[in-house]
């Protein structure tokens, strides 16, 4: 299994970062992609991963909440921690349903991310919620490089909007809660085997499948296994079979081999 997509510089994870990748190895966790989500958290996404160049990638980007708040040189910082071995562009988007950042600055710091993904010729780690198809408009118009969907969360025209397009697409723990996951669980089938990626977006979206459930809050890389599980049960697929063709999407999309070379020279 890959863990696409976990926020390990999160402050939860400070006092037992090795611990928490241990538990994550131990439960058959090959692979975890940290996520960067502004300057400083791509930094320390960054720091993060050389520890663990075995088992951990990361992501260089601002998310659209820190859209607001980048300085004059966000950009270039964002591309110098790229080339230190980034596995994406990202998290990168937009978000109408918090709106931290205003929209405006969201789509200008969006955009200029998929600009930079494709002169860099990397993937882009793309977040969406409640954007109105703007994240899918601004992606046909400036997007040339592989896409990732991270913690898909819409209903099936978005989807389809989504795979018409190209687009892979990431499952969280979201679709494990017996309320707000029912119609990820009735519509995920419809994602094609060679787009298909797993995530657990820690430490948010402990998986409700959980049992007995947890006392901490605070979900983690080893819970992948439970999205594995119910995206095999609604795909009508084996677990092994959902393992094997996630963990091949994200070595190929994220080019691992080659990132990991780079990472120990």
């Amino acid at each position: 299994m890959i863990d696409i997509g976990a926020n390990l510089t999160d402050k939860s994870f400070k006092n037992d970062l090795s611990e928490v990748v241990g538990r994550a190895i131990s439960e058959g966790v090959e692979h975890i992609v940290v996520t960067g989500t502004n300057e400083s958290a791509s930094h320390d996404a960054a720091k993060i991963a050389k520890l663990f160049p075995d088992r951990l990638g990361f992501t260089s980007g601002v998310h659209p909440h820190h859209a607001d708040d980048v300085t004059e040189e966000w950009l270039d910082t964002i591309r110098t921690v790229a080339l230190r071995g980034a596995a994406a562009i990202g998290e990168t988007g937009l978000d109408y349903f918090r709106n931290f950042s205003t929209q405006a600055n969201q789509r200008k710091v969006f955009q200029a991310q998929l600009e930079l993904a494709a002169t860099l010729e990397m993937p882009v780690f793309v977040h969406d919620r409640d954007s109105n198809g703007e994240v899918i408009d601004m992606l046909r118009k400036h997007a040339q490089t592989e896409v990732v969907v991270h913690c898909f969360t819409g209903d099936g025209d978005l989807l389809d909007a989504y795979l018409d397009i190209g687009c892979h697409i990431g499952i969280t723990g979201w679709i494990c809660d017996p309320h707000r996951g029912t119609e990820l669980a009735d519509i995920v089938s419809r994602i094609p085997d060679e787009r298909l990626m797993l995530e657990t977006d820690s430490p948010f979206l402990m998986p409700k499948t959980i049992d007995p459930k947890p006392q901490t809050r605070r979900n983690e890389p080893m819970n992948l296994k439970y999205v594995r599980r119910k995206v095999a049960e609604v795909r009508n697929q084996t677990e092994a079979h959902v393992d094997h063709i996630t963990t091949e999407n994200a070595k190929r999309f994220f080019r691992f081999e080659e990132i990991s070379h780079s990472m120990r020279e």
